[in-house]
């Protein structure tokens, strides 16, 4: 290897390596644009080229409000399967009470968030 020849660094391995050895391999970015990244010849073999990604974010979720909520929705539906049940005037009184009550605790729990 001449001292003259000029270096580049591989985009995997990150050495550097002499120009005439790297090769072009063009991949797609986050955004959908086709790169060029400039490999050596030992990192252009496909079965050892990985390109890390990463998880999408989680959104952070508050287990209480998660927990009332999910209660709610059980108190509600178990209230029109009783409804139902029952039949009648009755029935719909007990139905129409429990989603008055449900979304009751929905919007307290709405109006009282962080």
């Amino acid at each position: 290897m001449s001292r003259t020849a000029p270096l580049e660094v591989c985009a995997r391995c990150e050495l550097f390596k002499p120009a005439n050895e790297m090769v072009n391999v063009y991949a797609r970015d986050a955004s959908g644009q086709v790169i060029t990244l400039r490999l050596c010849r030992t990192c252009v073999n496909p079965v050892l080229t990985y390109i890390a990604g990463r998880l999408p974010r989680t959104v952070p979720v508050d287990s209480g409000q998660a927990l009332i909520a999910s209660l709610v929705l059980i108190l509600v539906v178990l209230d029109v399967i009783f409804g139902l049940v029952i039949g009648g005037s009755h029935g719909f009184a007990i139905a129409l009470a429990g989603m008055l009550a449900g979304a009751g605790v929905l919007v307290s729990l709405a109006v009282t968030e962080k």
